[in-house]
């Protein structure tokens, strides 16, 4: 029995479920994915029970069994798709906490990761990279071995202000970051500082952000 149009009519299916532009809005209205799937069931069923009849006998009623089966499976996973897709969030939340979940525009889930600390994967002026949620934190540090990646002159840095860590006292460079993007959420402008060689291993999302 050939599968092959049973994998493109799924692959089909979910892609009209969770296509989407960058901009959050969706390529297909409601109405157009519902017509879409009714044709693609239609289709499903049609071709299962044209195979069934050339086959006959009692094999027919298993492939009309399984198809049917395979039919209902499918107007459940529709019925039931934005359930599903929260599923799918939480899932993937707990296997990758540092990767942000975002159900609506403009706001962004991060999960508790296994060592207790909550981290993000960011865009900064266009770079992905690590950093570690820091409520305590009045700004957003990042390390020196990452200023030139993020397109900052580490020769323009001046290590001017004070600032208490929890490896003791120290100083860190005042920047400006042009952008920090978490998910569905974006902050310009973003008032920033780079910290001494050697002395932060992973950036750090302070309250400037």
């Amino acid at each position: 029995m050939s599968y092959l149009p049973i994998l493109i009519i799924v692959l089909t299916i979910l892609a009209l479920f969770y296509w989407a532009v960058p901009s959050g809005e969706t390529v297909m209205t409601n109405e157009m994915r519902a017509i879409a799937f009714a044709v693609m069931a239609v289709a499903l069923a049609l071709y299962g029970i044209g195979r069934a009849l050339i086959h006959g006998g009692e094999r027919t009623l298993r492939s009309l069994a399984m198809w049917l089966g395979l039919f209902a499976g499918l107007v459940t996973a529709f019925v039931f798709r934005d359930e599903a897709t929260v599923v799918v969030d939480r899932i993937r939340g707990e296997l990758m906490p540092s990767v942000a979940v975002s159900r609506v525009m403009g706001e962004a889930e991060l999960r508790r990761g296994w060592d207790g600390h909550y981290s993000a994967w960011a865009e900064v002026n266009g770079v992905r990279i690590k950093m570690m949620v820091d409520t305590g934190a009045s700004m957003v540090l990042v390390p020196y071995e990452l200023a030139a990646e993020l397109g900052i002159d580490p020769e323009s840095l001046e290590f001017s202000v004070p600032v208490m860590t929890a490896n003791g006292r120290s100083t860190v460079a005042p920047v400006m970051l042009s952008s920090i993007r978490i998910g569905s959420i974006a902050v310009f402008d973003v008032p920033a500082a780079v910290a001494q060689p050697g002395r932060l291993r992973l950036g750090l999302l302070g309250m400037s952000f």
